[in-house]
């Protein structure tokens, strides 16, 4: 019988060991799946912005925006020769000296101007206790200011005291060109100051009232 040598032995023992090893190995590792695509997505596009924000998220103004604008001076009013040429007057009241009357007439002085010429005049105007003015007009707009006493004033082509309104010292009315209208005196002495522009003139109202003044 023949004896295997030791060398040979040795050798075949390790490749026994080694296909062992090799076989279970590959017994035991898992199946590999096979591999799915990968797809990838595409990204969208993004919307593009509105022209215009929403109302919730309108800008705020900026303080330029809020700012007040500064107004814009007026022109210079230019000097005209007519301005320049006015006469400047100073009167005191002790100056103011109404010229002499008939007992019971109204005086008047002129303080600057002249009511017959054109341009501006201002007259200052004194009728005494009870007296009253005729029914009259004037081609004139006059302003009238009471300085003294209670001016009762009226408008109509006849007096009539129901007509009349009061107005104590301070008041201010007009009179309207061609308009007929009357004073009186009723409780004291009365002082008017008029301006207007003119050439003024009065023209009295025919009626039967022969306790009545002529017109200022």
């Amino acid at each position: 019988m023949n004896l295997i040598k030791p060398p040979l032995l040795a050798a075949v023992f390790v490749a026994i060991i080694s296909v062992i090893l090799f076989s279970g190995q590959r017994t035991h590792t898992p199946p590999q799946r096979p591999r799915q695509p990968v797809q990838v997505q595409q990204q969208q596009p993004m919307p593009p912005r509105p022209a215009t924000l929403p109302a919730d998220r309108t800008p705020r103004p900026t303080p330029a925006s809020t700012s007040v604008p500064t107004p814009a001076l007026p022109a210079a009013v230019p000097v005209t020769p007519a301005a320049t040429e006015m006469p400047s007057l100073f009167w005191l009241p002790e100056e103011v000296q109404f010229p002499e009357g008939a007992p019971g007439a109204s005086r008047t002085i002129t303080l600057f101007g002249d009511p017959r010429a054109e341009g501006l005049y201002v007259t200052r105007t004194l009728i005494p206790k009870g007296a009253r003015t005729v029914p009259h007009t004037h081609p004139d707009f006059r302003t009238v200011t009471v300085l003294s006493g209670v001016c009762y004033y009226g408008r109509g082509e006849e007096f009539d005291e129901a007509r009349t309104v009061a107005f104590p010292p301070g008041s201010f009315f007009t009179e309207p060109a061609g308009v007929p209208h009357f004073i009186w005196a009723k409780e004291g002495d009365v002082i008017v100051q008029t301006t207007a522009v003119g050439p003024s003139g009065t023209q009295i109202v025919p009626a039967r009232n022969p306790s009545a003044v002529q017109g200022r």
